[in-house]
């Protein structure tokens, strides 16, 4: 059926929001997560919706439903991974923003996962104290309807502007 099929019948509608497609773009192209991992996401969380506010639910709401569900699949995934190869891999990529020979080796898939969300939240605060005002006003004014609504995902989302700006990877071990 496909994730775009799925969010027009659970919301009632024929055509979606150009909002909305560009959410299920962003997960499919930037996440990388399949099109039935996007599907079951925006199901569970619509499902918790009232039917008669769905038409008008921003999607972008059901983004950390979605990740939270793509990260438990590929934990329980049967071929295991080198967690902490990718650990590694992952911090090749953040070399030039901090000083990875301080970073201390992970004992655990899940502290591996950890330290990286701890050091993707103190790059991405450095790169919003160096961005000029104007700049900063710019980013507000795009999300303004969403910080208004829910501070987290706002914070989230400006993570995603700042990571396309500056090339910035996503640090997880299970986000290629």
């Amino acid at each position: 059926m496909g994730a775009l099929d799925t969010l027009k019948r659970l919301k009632g509608v024929h055509f979606l929001s150009p909002k909305d497609e560009k959410v299920i773009r962003t997960l499919r192209e930037d996440y990388g997560i399949p099109e039935e991992v996007i599907e079951e996401g925006i199901e569970e969380c619509l499902k918790e919706v009232n039917p008669l506010r769905r038409k008008r639910y921003p999607l972008y709401r059901c983004i950390k439903k979605v990740l939270e569900l793509y990260k438990l699949k590929k934990r329980k995934e049967k071929v295991r991974f080198d967690w902490l190869e990718k650990f590694n891999e992952k911090l090749r990529f953040v070399e030039g923003f901090i000083n990875i020979s301080e970073i201390p080796e992970p004992e655990s898939e899940e502290e591996a996962e950890r330290i990286l969300k701890e050091i993707e939240r103190k790059i991405f605060q450095r790169l919003w104290d160096s961005l000029e005002k104007e700049e900063k006003r710019k980013i507000f004014h795009k999300l303004r309807e969403v910080k208004e609504e829910d501070e987290e995902l706002f914070k989230e989302l400006v993570k995603d502007e700042l990571r396309k700006r500056f090339g910035i990877p996503y640090l997880s071990l299970y986000i290629e």
